[in-house]
């Protein structure tokens, strides 16, 4: 469900209107709220400070507890996160994905859908980083994939060469200079780049061992060859990019000297394999809250580095291994991706980078399929995007209830009458088994 309401605030008739917050109505004298509700969790009223919202759901009396009145609070006085325009991005995978999508990169369907994106995060990332555009007979495809950047608006993170490390350990930044050196000549943007991919797994990979001083050393070699072209003086580096929050890689690689030269410390998250998962998984609860406690064990690992590092989540999306057949594509997706960026919004995750963008006729987790048609969660994207902007608010009721606040992104939000109003506060939440009686109030307290 999704609706958009308007409030003024009222000095003598509060019960029966749509009133502002206190903390909102000092500063403006009308604004919008938006409610999304897609499926219903149970929870009791409670008591709240005057200077909140509230929302309510009224079903008939006499109901079953799963029916029960469900009561949301929406504290305005503390901003928790900003949510900007390069909140989310997304992965191209190569050669996996990303070759076939070069075919259509004149497509004017796969340009206009690029396009309601923007801008965004695209990370470069896959087997493509280890051959083209190191290998410049390939050279074409990489001039094709920058031009296509260009007119669609994203904001391109390329991942180096992980696979190119001596007997000591040390990266040797020979391929990415041929790269870098032709980019440049070109005058191609590239916004940032990360070294390697996944180090803390990837000896169950390909037998190759790297200690996180080993990475960390790495990016300060990547700073320094930067450093030798103008064209990406500013392009910023992330890292270590780990499967896993461990104190042995994740923590040891910013503490190693990686947190003065990174961005962003990022890791990466998928709920589950597709290989396993049930319909069911899409809708657990308990599976949506594991993700906070990982964001919770990489925000305190890279603070107890660097309290002022940002973290992002470079890598993620429901299902692992391609994803799930007739799931990952499927509307049933979109409750795991919906709560993942109320979770990572609410926690401090300042980019959530999806993977993937399209994806062939061999996975299911794309935005986009094999003939260029949008699944779920891309329209849910782009939603999310034209209505949420700014300042992230705590949303809280019982444990089981998931939803979440942030201010509206009025640039995009398109409100005829009465006329908008900027930083107005918009509530994304998610509900199970609506019962159809319900009516849903936004009011203040």
């Amino acid at each position: 469900m999704f609706m958009t309401l308007h409030w003024e605030k009222q000095e003598h008739t509060r019960n029966n209107k749509l009133l502002a917050a206190d903390a909102l109505a000092n500063s403006m004298s009308q604004t919008f709220i938006t409610l999304w509700l897609l499926f219903v969790v149970n929870t009791t009223p409670s008591e709240q400070h005057d200077r909140a919202i509230r929302v309510d759901s009224h079903p008939l009396h006499n109901t079953p507890l799963k029916d029960a009145p469900v009561v949301v609070t929406v504290n305005l006085q503390q901003s928790l996160n900003t949510i900007t325009d390069h909140f989310i991005g997304h992965s191209l995978g190569f050669p996996n994905y990303g070759v076939h999508l070069a075919a259509y990169l004149e497509s004017r369907k796969l340009i206009t859908i690029a396009r309601a994106l923007s801008p965004m995060w695209v990370r470069m990332a896959g087997n493509f980083v280890s051959g083209p555009p190191y290998k410049m007979s390939r050279g074409p495809l990489w001039d094709k994939m920058n031009h296509f950047f260009k007119t669609v608006g994203w904001d391109q993170i390329h991942v180096l060469d992980d696979n190119v490390h001596g007997n000591n350990g040390s990266w040797s930044p020979d391929k990415a200079r041929v790269l870098v050196q032709y980019s440049a000549a070109r005058n191609y943007s590239i916004a940032g780049f990360e070294l390697g991919n996944e180090y803390d797994v990837q000896s169950q990979h390909d037998n190759t061992t790297l200690t996180p001083a080993e990475l960390a050393t790495g990016v300060q070699t990547l700073q320094t060859l930067l450093g030798e072209f103008p064209k990406y003086y500013s392009s910023f580096i992330t890292g270590p990019d780990t499967l896993f929050v461990l104190p042995t890689f994740f923590q040891g690689f910013l503490s190693a000297g990686g947190q003065k030269v990174v961005r962003a410390a990022t890791f990466h998250h998928y709920y589950f394999s597709g290989l396993k998962a049930t319909l069911s998984s899409f809708t657990n609860i308990t599976i949506m809250q594991s993700l906070a406690h990982k964001i919770d064990k990489a925000m305190a690992e890279s603070r107890s580095v660097n309290p002022l590092l940002p973290v992002w989540l470079s890598e993620t999306g429901s299902a692992s291994a391609q994803g799930a057949p007739g799931l990952s594509d499927r509307f049933v997706a979109g409750f795991l991706w919906l709560d993942k960026l109320g979770v990572c919004a609410k926690k401090g995750i300042q980019s959530v980078i999806r993977f993937v963008f399209y994806a062939n006729d061999q996975a299911s987790f794309g935005l986009i399929d094999k003939n260029l048609n949008p699944n779920p969660d891309f329209w849910l994207t782009v939603l999310y995007r034209r209505i949420v902007r700014g300042a992230v608010f705590l949303a809280t009721g019982r444990h089981d209830v998931r939803v979440y606040a942030a201010c509206a992104n009025t640039d995009k939000l398109v409100i005829k009458s009465p006329p908008r109003v900027r930083g107005s506060p918009i509530l994304v939440g998610t509900r199970k088994n609506l019962p159809d009686a319900t009516q849903h109030v936004v009011r203040g307290d």
